[in-house]
């Protein structure tokens, strides 16, 4: 760790440098323009010719307390768990209109507490359609999902097993946007290799707008689609933490040969205002493969939520992408939000006799303290059928609390 968090640092002293001296030598010959700013809590310099550096970042820290189906081993009972949840440092900038780089390490990015490359790419701005994208970032699918971990409502996303969500290893994708309307094209390095050694491929869209309906009010309304190739004699486990993620896996089903499959999503929201509404729709089929344990499966969730902030502050949006951003508190108070989310969802596997069934109501209370910090509170209660892997605690109740700063 000691290492690791030196190494960041000389990295991000060494850009700052390169970028101050290149700043100050172009003042002295080409007049350059720079200014530097710690508005936020990090450091932004950005050249009136198009160049830009920020140095950025995000600690996480959470604190469960579970019984039930969360701690099925233990016959239920009551237990609690803490973890830095991410703690992530974020380098980025421009080099003139057209260029665009990010690069994001999580410190403590996996089980080993080593750190890893959470996001990496390149854009490329110049083109009439949008931006071309390549490297290492989210998958186009899914409102919540494409919205920061920053500024969701509720301490983890929603419980879905589908096979497109998060980061995939690599790719090459448009993201464009014109008027109402956003869009977004992916093809995707699944890492996973057919018999023969040749790479196996996800394509995803996302298409969506977002309109007015009032001052202060707007509509969104978006869909995405999503076509994978597993390779030959993929196996795939379908599993979820059901919202509490330093815990195992409640829900988790044994491996299943799959060859392909399709997903969609369907995800609408409004903002009036303090009040924010959100849902969406997920529906995976996965079609059996030629290995040991062939079956089809389907995969069907969906989740609504409602939010509203006491102190009158409303939640960003960005429309040139199609999702929420952070929240501005305006008085020396901060903003309070109240939010309440109800989810659920069915896994039919077709080797297995009984479909899964999972439903959880979170609710919850977040504090914007000030533009840096942002606290949490959750409370879940969750409850299951057919899940062998529970036994007789089919349901349960947690209370999470995060404790977040962003700079």
């Amino acid at each position: 760790m000691r290492h690791t968090l030196r190494f960041l640092g000389l990295v991000s002293l060494a850009a700052v440098f390169c970028w101050s001296t290149t700043a100050f030598a172009g003042a002295v010959t080409s007049k350059e323009e720079i200014k530097i700013s710690t508005t936020g809590g990090g450091i932004k310099i950005k050249s009136n010719n198009g160049n830009s550096f920020a140095i950025g970042g995000r600690i996480m820290y959470d604190y469960d307390s579970y019984d039930g189906l969360w701690n099925y081993g233990n016959d239920g009972d009551s237990a609690s768990e803490s973890e830095f949840r991410r703690t992530r440092v974020t380098l980025k900038g421009t080099s003139g209109k057209s260029w665009a780089y990010k690069m994001t390490v999580d410190i403590e990015g996996n089980d080993d507490g080593g750190a890893e490359i959470d996001t990496a790419y390149l854009a490329y701005k110049g083109l009439g359609l949008g931006k071309v994208m390549i490297g290492r970032f989210k998958a186009p699918f899914g409102l919540e999902e494409l919205t920061s971990s920053k500024w969701i409502s509720t301490i983890e996303r929603s419980s879905a097993p589908g096979f497109l969500a998060g980061k995939p290893p690599f790719q090459l994708a448009l993201h464009g946007h014109g008027g109402p309307l956003f869009y977004q094209l992916a093809i995707i390095d699944d890492d996973d290799e057919d018999d023969d050694g040749s790479d196996a491929y996800s394509l995803a869209t996302r298409i969506g707008a977002h309109m007015p309906i009032g001052e202060g009010s707007f509509m969104h309304l978006a869909g995405s689609f999503a076509s994978r190739d597993f390779g030959d004699d993929a196996e795939k486990r379908f599993r979820t933490r059901l919202g509490v993620h330093t815990v195992g896996r409640p829900i988790q089903s044994d491996h299943y040969s799959v060859d392909d499959a399709d997903q969609l999503g369907l995800e609408g929201a409004v903002v009036m205002g303090p009040l924010s509404l959100q849902g969406e729709y997920r529906q995976a089929d996965f079609d059996a493969g030629d290995g040991s344990n062939p079956s089809d499966v389907d995969v069907e969730s969906s989740y609504i939520q409602a939010s509203y902030i006491l102190t009158g502050e409303s939640r960003g949006y960005k429309g040139k992408s199609g999702k929420f951003d952070k929240v501005k508190p305006k008085g020396p108070m901060g903003a309070w939000e109240l939010v309440a989310k109800y989810e659920d969802g069915e896994l039919d596997i077709d080797a297995e006799a009984d479909e899964i069934e999972y439903e959880l109501l979170t609710l919850g209370v977040n504090w914007y303290a000030s533009k840096n910090v942002k606290l949490m509170l959750n409370y879940l209660d969750a409850d299951t059928d057919n899940v062998a892997r529970v036994g007789d605690e089919e349901d349960g109740d947690a209370v999470s609390f995060r404790a977040q700063y962003v700079f």
